[in-house]
């Protein structure tokens, strides 16, 4: 928030990460739409508040600082799951964002942490142009299954999208060879790596009731399993006054 010195200096600010500097679940994104926040409630009536909060004004205030130009620049997705939170899809080339909730009784989700950490800056600083057909495929089924509630689409989908960051290179070999173990777990129906080469963090889905055997298995190699489809954020909040 370089535009905002002058303000900002009025104000002793800490970050308490609830991952503990862990990596992979976007604590960069989160100060920087923390203070964004603040700088907005602030200085701003509740109209232009609104009108700041709008994704585009919010992406260019982050790109502004979280990009120099060089490589991919940072699709934004994480900055506005944060803000949105729930379940957001966020498509913006079509400019549209929507919030769901779990609809799958049948199948939960876990985030587990692989303790291996790769910087999302560094990875897109190199990457190359690449195709994105296969991926947004991928990403129109697990839409779909949300709009029909079909936990069978669901799971294709995210099956679909591992494949996709396989054959494209995007997973990093030790991801893969945990990914090879985890799908064997039973009631494991899909995995997949999340974020820069899916490094940090793996995605699971179980069916509902089965999960035991997976938590084990994740003590078993050390693991951390961080968060699961009972413990959904509401995005951001605003608990306090200034």
């Amino acid at each position: 928030m370089g535009k905002h010195r002058d303000y900002f200096k009025n104000f002793d600010i800490q970050f308490r990460d609830a991952y503990a500097g862990k990596g992979g679940f976007g604590a960069s994104t989160a100060q920087f739409l923390s203070v964004y926040a603040l700088w907005l409630h602030k200085e701003l009536h509740q109209q232009d508040m609104e009108r700041y909060l709008d994704f585009k004004h919010l992406l260019e205030a982050y790109y502004d600082v979280a990009w120099n130009g060089q490589g991919q620049r940072p699709s934004g997705a994480d900055l506005i799951g944060q803000l949105k939170g729930s379940l957001t899809f966020f498509e913006k080339r079509q400019g549209l964002i929507s919030v769901k909730s779990w609809p799958f009784a049948d199948l939960e989700f876990h985030l587990v942490h692989t303790g291996n950490k790769l910087a999302t800056h560094e990875h897109l600083r190199t990457l190359p142009v690449f195709p994105t057909h296969g991926l947004e495929s991928a990403f129109a089924l697990i839409r779909e299954a949300f709009d029909k509630q079909q936990s069978s689409l669901f799971v294709e989908g995210i099956k679909s999208y591992a494949q996709e960051l396989q054959q494209l290179g995007f997973t990093c070999d030790p991801t893969l060879r945990l990914l090879s173990e985890i799908r064997q777990l039973p009631g494991v129906q899909a995995a997949k790596g999340c974020g820069a080469l899916g490094a940090d963090v793996v995605l699971v889905i179980t069916a509902h009731g089965t999960a035991q055997e997976f938590k084990n298995y994740c003590e078993s190699k050390g693991l951390s399993l961080l968060s699961s489809s009972d413990k959904i954020s509401q995005g951001l909040k605003n608990r306090g006054s200034l």
